[in-house]
């Protein structure tokens, strides 16, 4: 291969990885939204279901110990229902998701413009002007993308098994691309 489509394929493989890292990510981070609202609704649920028990047994009983763990618990509830309100963890997840989505599509993209590469029919510029189109994609995607914590981070570093960063080692790369996209040889 020609030193120019080299230097292409290691520019498209390096985005190629992190387009498939930041979709990581997003799904990581929507996981953990779905994860926390499952919880935050189901101890809402036990907890208004407890509050109801408590207050509907006052009508039978009149004792203190009652009143106050129903109190605190209406509290509860009441504190969970606010934050259920007030951060949005389905849209939240869902925003996430649709990230992840468009990512995905990208990353498709970028894995046949590796293809296209490697059988080199196409002039290295007519390659570098599609390359610099779905630049251009991938950063309006990365630019209205969602934030993501530490946590979606460390999930995708084991998810994909890489160090993570800005910057992938060939056999990084190659982990994720199928096998007549890699570089190496499966015998290296």
């Amino acid at each position: 291969m020609k030193s120019e489509y080299v230097v292409l394929e290691g520019l498209v493989r390096t985005r190629y990885t992190s387009v498939a890292w930041t979709h990581k990510i997003q799904e990581k981070q929507a996981e953990i939204y779905d994860k926390r609202y499952r919880i935050l609704a189901t101890v809402n649920i036990f907890a208004a279901s407890i509050t109801s028990a408590g207050i509907f047994s006052l009508i039978f009983t009149d004792q203190t110990w009652l009143k106050i763990a129903s109190a605190v618990v209406s509290f509860i509830t009441i504190f969970i229902s606010a934050l259920l309100k007030s951060f949005d963890l389905q849209s939240m997840a869902k925003a996430n998701k649709a990230t992840a989505t468009k990512l995905v599509g990208l990353r498709d993209e970028l894995q046949t413009l590796i293809l296209k590469i490697k059988m080199g029919e196409q002039s290295v510029y007519s390659l570098t002007d599609e390359f610099e189109a779905l630049q251009k994609r991938v950063h309006v995607v990365y630019s209205d993308a969602p934030k993501t914590t530490d946590a979606a981070v460390k999930m995708a570093e084991e998810a994909l098994k890489i160090n993570g960063g800005n910057t992938f080692t060939d056999m990084e790369i190659d982990m994720m691309l199928p096998d007549t996209l890699k570089r190496r040889g499966k015998d290296e």
